[in-house]
């Protein structure tokens, strides 16, 4: 599989790592990355990663891991903790990633009205959109689309359509997506379309209908997934208060030569 690079040659990965200043890595072997495909120094793949990883279809020839690759897979980054103004290292693949004219601007989930800002007014260079924060996205991204997921979205010229509507809504007390709570799974009506009908009332049929006709062509999309993800509820499409179930900081154990989990096909 070749890496979709940029006009002069770098991936997403050389972009963010050289956002960050180049900080060095590990091995001075010269080869082909097998994660970016590019040429650089690191270490022996084969001697980096680790034995429960499952995505070799998604690598490219090559017999190292470069510099640039280690940072994005690091678990442990005390570079990245400064920038999110975090004591104990901080797992890259915990947050979203984000390069605007060159300035690398990692966040966490509960800056979700800043990732907004970006969408909407930048053309960053990266734009990696971590939802669960346990899956290493980074090296699947390619610059100049928004990797959400393991979901590449290549326009997203109508997000503000969809965050207007979504984030009425969401602020009128319908559930903007399916969780679980103790042990049950609570469907949510925004994401699913199946609203409750003393909701509907409640708020008003007209506001419901209104809504709902807005972005009911887009349910099921990759940019409707964004949108659910992104909106806050309070002020529409950038609410100050971030979802009280997230939070990015953890005592964080890893292995800056392997990867702690499979990478999920």
């Amino acid at each position: 599989m070749q890496r979709t690079t940029q006009a002069d040659g770098r991936t997403v990965s050389n972009l963010l790592w050289a956002a960050a200043n180049n900080p060095p890595g590990q091995g001075s072997r010269a080869g082909a990355c097998r994660i970016c495909g590019l040429a650089g120094v690191g270490v022996p793949f084969l001697m980096w990663v680790r034995d429960t990883f499952t995505d070799w279809d998604k690598l490219q020839e090559g017999q190292i891991i470069c510099h640039a690759c280690q940072f994005c897979f690091s678990e442990r980054s005390s570079l990245l903790a400064s920038k999110v103004g975090k004591v104990k290292p901080q797992r890259m693949r915990n947050y979203s990633h984000f390069v605007v004219r060159g300035q690398w601007i990692p966040l966490g989930k509960g800056d979700k009205a800043k990732m907004t800002q970006i969408l909407l007014n930048e053309s960053p260079e990266v734009a990696v959109v971590a939802e669960s924060g346990q899956k290493h996205i980074v090296f699947r991204a390619v610059p100049g689309t928004v990797q959400f997921e393991e979901q590449q979205i290549l326009d997203v010229s109508h997000l503000l359509e969809l965050l207007v509507p979504i984030e009425t809504l969401y602020s009128a007390g319908f559930r903007k997506q399916t969780y679980k709570h103790g042990g049950r799974i609570i469907p949510g009506e925004i994401d699913t379309g199946c609203y409750e009908q003393h909701k509907i009332l409640r708020t008003g049929v007209d506001l419901w209908r209104d809504n709902e006709l807005l972005i009911r062509p887009y349910r099921g999309s990759a940019l409707f997934d964004l949108a659910i993800f992104l909106a806050q509820k309070g002020e529409v499409h950038g609410g100050d208060a971030p979802d009280s179930s997230e939070s990015t900081d953890s005592d964080l154990e890893g292995d800056i030569w392997g990867v702690q989990e499979p990478l999920p096909l």
